[in-house]
Formats: structure tokens, C-alpha cells, sequence
């Protein structure tokens, strides 16, 4: 990839979508294909900046070119994609889909005894909550982080308070404030602020988090499905604060930009990602040596240094210094990182459809 850093030389979600409209092209026509589809290679369906060689060189090294990918702006436009008939070999949502995906029928187990580096996932990811059903592997985790805020800390004033989600209801920074566009955060940290039970979430509890967001609309400056648009912003100043995974504050610090990935005094928000396996995948054999090419500490070195995020082979955490995973944020356990935070479990489906719908109508202004 030309720059990492801000995205440079890759066109966004955000811009791709522009583009479409201004070419009279509707969004159904996406999801958008990183690269021309080649026939008899794996199709990989993921979010934008995972489809880079750098995240599977085990697989480019076998075929001598890398899997055709397509891209999502979020695990819901990814589910309802599929549902409508896309058909690929490997997806790449997070931990709390897959149940909501193997009623819907668009996934099937996945054999752990054909991946060589199986062995070296840190057990307590193989086990999560709705990854593991009736006996079978329907998920393998990939890669995990963190969702807070990352703010400039020159243009930020605490006033000597405490980190905490408030910041993005700031109205001292109206117009300067962004979110995730994506309910699978940015509800679930709106409702780790209002002290919602997550485990336990009733009618009021919906309202009140809905109501938070409809509040905090008037302060945004935009929702962003892409990295791309935050970190220039927050580089720029346009932005003091918003809603990002750990990479933005990772490269922006890196650009010698003054940011902080926030300690929420409420909790972040921690998820787990990772791949499932199509019920109708066409190149099974494929997808499997991607999903071991992924897993692979040489691609887990990669994700680890230039993403910040956490890889779930832990050999991929000996390939860095203990140094530099200090300045990445990572404790000399990586594991006391993932349990430090909030864990966004499996969902009902009706509660799930009902997140999605009120999202889809605090974004249009309802």
C-alpha cells in the first residue's frame, strides 16, 4: 500500500461511494472488489485496509498472487449482503455474528485439524462466547482491539476530569466531534456511557441509548465507515475527538501528531474479530490455507505493528520488541489488554434488528 499511514493512494468507502453517486451508480450494485476477481482463487469479503498482501504473505508466497477481496463498511451491510445471495469463500466479522450468521444459514464449521498454526491461538479466543456451538468451530479469531476515543491533547481540556465517553457529547467541541458508522460500536459504547446492563438490555434501555444519539447528532461534524477521513481530520484539527479503533492513534502518533487513545473511566468497548467460512464457498481448499496464511505469526507481526491491534497467535508477539509493544499500548501480557475492556457478546437476533433499525434512524435524522 502506497502510504498506510492516512490511506493515501487508496480510495475510501466514503469517496467510492461519493463516486458511485455522482455516477448515477446505486450502492446495491457494491460491494467493491479491491482488485479484479481472478478465477479459481479464494474471495475474501472484509473491511477496508485488511485486504493488503502484508495480512496474508503465506498465501501470495503458495499462488504467487493474493485472494480476490471485496469490501464491507460494516458486519451488518457485510450479513445482509450475503443473506441477499453474495457468495464468497472467507468474511471477516466479529465475535458476536456468527450465531446471528449460522441461523441465517451463510456459514458452516470450520475443521481446525487442516490449519497448521490452530496451535498457537491463544485458547481463551478459540472459546468464545458463540464462536464455539454444538461441538464445532464456527469462527477463527483474528485479530482484536479496542473502540474509544482518540483526541488531541492539545485542543482537548479535561479540566483535570477523569477520561470518559462524555467527551463526544462535549458541546464545547460541537462540530469538531466523530463516530464510528457502524451500530456494532458506536451503540454499544453509547451504551457502556449510559451505564447500560449489555447483557440484559430492555425496551427503556433502547431508548435511552437512542436518545444519546439523537442528542449528540447536532455535534458531529460526520460518521465515517473509513479510517481515511478520521485521521486527516484529527491531523488537521478539523477534528478534536472521535470514536476510532487503536490503529488511528497508532499511525497518528507515529506522524508526530499530539493524539491519545483514550481509558473511558465507563470502559472501551474490546472485540474480537475474525473469519468464518461460507456455507457455499467454491474454493474451500483455498480458503482454508488463507485462514492459515492469516493466523500465521508472520502476517500476526504485521497486523501487531502496524495496526496496533492484537493478533490471536501469541507467537506473533515475540516477533516484537518488548519496547515496541510497549509503545503500541500492549502490557507485557497482551492478554491483560483484551480483558481490560467492556466484551460485546452474541445478541438476540430481534434485539440485534432493533440496534440496526434505530441506528439507521438517528443517522437519517429521525
Amino acid at each position: 500500500m502506497a502510504n498506510k499511514k492516512y490511506g493515501f493512494g487508496r480510495m475510501s468507502r466514503r469517496e467510492l461511494l461519493r463516486t458511485a453517486a455522482a455516477a448515477g451508480v446505486g450502492v446495491a450494485m457494491l460491494p467493491v472488489f479491491a482488485r479484479p476477481a481472478s478465477a479459481g482463487e479464494a474471495t475474501y469479503f472484509t473491511w477496508s485496509g485488511y485486504e493488503i498482501p502484508e495480512m496474508f504473505p503465506g498465501y501470495i508466497q503458495k499462488h504467487g498472487v493474493p485472494p480476490d477481496t471485496a469490501l464491507f463498511g460494516d458486519a451488518e451491510e457485510a450479513f445482509q449482503k450475503l443473506r441477499a445471495g453474495y457468495v464468497v469463500d472467507l468474511a471477516h466479522p466479529c465475535s458476536a455474528d456468527p450465531p446471528r450468521w449460522r441461523d441465517a444459514g451463510l456459514i458452516q464449521p470450520i475443521d481446525t485439524s487442516r490449519l497448521s498454526n490452530w496451535g498457537g491461538v491463544f485458547p481463551v479466543l478459540k472459546t468464545l462466547e458463540g464462536t464455539r456451538m454444538d461441538g464445532k468451530q464456527w469462527f477463527v479469531p483474528w485479530d482484536w482491539g479496542q473502540t474509544s476515543i482518540t483526541y488531541r491533547t492539545d485542543l482537548v481540556d479535561l479540566q483535570g476530569e477523569e477520561e470518559s465517553w462524555a467527551l463526544l457529547w462535549d458541546e464545547r467541541y460541537a462540530g469538531r466531534l466523530s463516530m464510528l458508522d457502524a451500530a456494532e460500536d458506536a451503540w454499544w459504547c453509547t451504551a457502556i456511557y449510559a451505564g447500560i446492563d449489555t447483557d440484559n438490555v430492555t425496551d427503556a434501555g433502547l431508548a435511552k441509548v437512542k436518545d444519546l444519539l439523537v442528542k449528540q447528532r447536532p455535534l458531529l461534524r460526520f460518521y465515517s465507515s473509513d479510517n481515511t477521513s478520521i485521521s486527516q481530520a484529527l491531523a488537521s484539527g478539523e477534528l478534536v475527538a472521535a470514536m476510532t479503533w487503536n490503529e488511528t492513534a497508532v499511525n497518528l502518533k507515529a506522524e508526530g501528531v499530539p493524539v491519545k487513545f483514550a481509558n473511558p473511566k465507563e470502559g472501551a468497548l474490546t472485540w474480537v474479530c475474525g473469519l468464518v467460512l461460507h456455507s457455499k464457498a467454491p474454493e474451500p481448499d483455498k480458503a482454508y490455507e488463507l485462514i492459515d496464511a492469516m493466523i500465521d505469526p508472520d502476517a500476526g507481526e504485521y497486523l501487531i505493528g502496524e495496526y496496533g491491534y492484537g493478533h490471536s497467535n501469541s507467537e506473533s508477539f515475540a516477533r516484537l520488541s518488548a519496547e515496541r509493544l510497549a509503545e503500541l499500548g500492549f502490557p507485557k501480557d497482551p492478554l491483560e489488554l483484551l480483558n481490560s475492556g467492556l466484551f460485546f457478546a452474541p445478541q438476540s437476533p430481534d434485539l440485534m434488528t432493533k440496534i440496526n433499525r434505530d441506528w439507521e434512524d438517528i443517522q437519517a435524522g429521525a
